[in-house]
């Protein structure tokens, strides 16, 4: 994979290309919003030396018997190894959240969002899996405006590509392994069921910090799509003021495709987004109860992967300056809350 070009300084010194705003505070906290069925979950994707990767969500929940059931799930992957799989799940009372609402424990997993040094892990001895991962909290972190959302559809985007310092040992390792890397966390809620808002949702995140990149591309059931980026630096966030996305075409067929191209088309700003094969398959509904695993599978088949991803951002930022092209590699988390309908040409 090819690395990032550091045109970064280059980037930030044009406000006339993207449009910059001056962000508030995103505050990580959980929002516990209302309803019977509200939720909220935490996704966190983390590339580490060696190739070593960790994925994990954590889920908040209102659906189900009860209110407030959580559950924490995901992977170690590594190389030459099949992934190790951790996953906790309690009802309500059986897990901790702190009165600041930045602190999250579930069984062995833990997220704790309470201080500038943010903190996950999974201290697993049944499972044999221990994860610590710790990073700063990001200046960049930013909330995805809701005129780039489905209505009633939040994301706050809460570290993009951050330094990560990392300790990790899993079933088959003596002992286990200091590594270093790069880690992007994402917040989403919603107060009913993230179905009725949304059949396909694409993350793609940057491999590097210089500079960071984000896209969110969402597939209402209607077939509406909403798109959404911003390229950041450690000093500023800065967005398109318009986008629109589309797929060019898709790898291969079936209900849960992973396109070969997403086209980027925004305010002076043009872009495109290369996918390759999933390294990554799973189905989210496996880790949970079985009650709430049931509720869930009434309203459609999930399914999530992740794939390698490569980006490139080209834009003119006045007619006396040259062409600004931005490359670099990305990861890119693709959830299907439902298998797409059959068609010839998918949105």
């Amino acid at each position: 994979m090819k690395r990032a070009l550091a045109a970064a300084a280059l980037v930030f010194a044009l406000p006339r290309l993207v449009a910059s705003d001056v962000a508030a505070a995103v505050d990580p906290a959980a929002k516990l919003p209302p309803g019977g069925s509200a939720s909220e979950y935490w996704d966190l994707v983390a590339l580490l030396d060696d190739g070593f990767r960790v994925t994990a969500r954590i889920v908040i929940t209102n659906e189900g018997p009860g209110e407030r059931s959580a559950a924490a799930f995901g992977h170690v992957l590594r190389p030459g190894a099949a992934p190790a799989v951790f996953q906790n799940a309690r009802r309500e009372g059986s897990w901790r959240l702190s009165p600041d609402r930045r602190r999250v424990e579930i069984g062995s997993s833990l997220l704790d969002l309470s201080a500038a040094e943010r903190h996950f892990e999974v201290d697993n001895d049944k499972r044999a899996v221990k994860v610590f991962l710790d990073w700063s909290a990001a200046a960049s972190a930013r909330s995805v405006p809701a005129t780039s959302l489905p209505s009633g559809y939040a994301v706050d985007v809460l570290a993009l590509a951050s330094p990560t310092r990392a300790s990790i040992q899993v079933a088959g390792m003596s002992e286990p392994q200091k590594l270093a890397g790069q880690l992007t966390l994402t917040h989403t809620w919603m107060q009913g069921p993230e179905s009725d808002l949304v059949l396909r949702r694409i993350d793609v995140t940057s491999t590097r910090s210089a500079p960071a990149v984000y896209v969110l591309d969402v597939l209402g059931p209607a077939g509406k799509r909403f798109s959404w980026a911003m390229v950041s630096d450690a000093e500023a966030s800065r967005s398109p003021a318009r986008l629109e996305a589309r797929i060019e075409n898709s790898r291969a067929p079936g209900s849960y495709p992973i396109p070969s191209v997403l086209v980027l088309d925004g305010s002076d700003l043009r872009g495109r987004v290369t996918f390759g094969p999933p390294w990554l398959e799973v189905d989210p509904l496996a880790a949970l109860p079985s009650v709430l695993r049931m509720v869930y599978s009434l309203r459609g088949r999930p399914h999530r992967s992740w794939a390698e991803a490569g980006f490139e951002f080209t834009w003119v930022p006045a007619p006396e300056h040259p062409t600004v092209r931005v490359t670099g590699d990305a990861i890119a988390s693709l959830s299907f809350l439902d298998a797409l309908p059959p068609s010839p040409v998918l949105p």
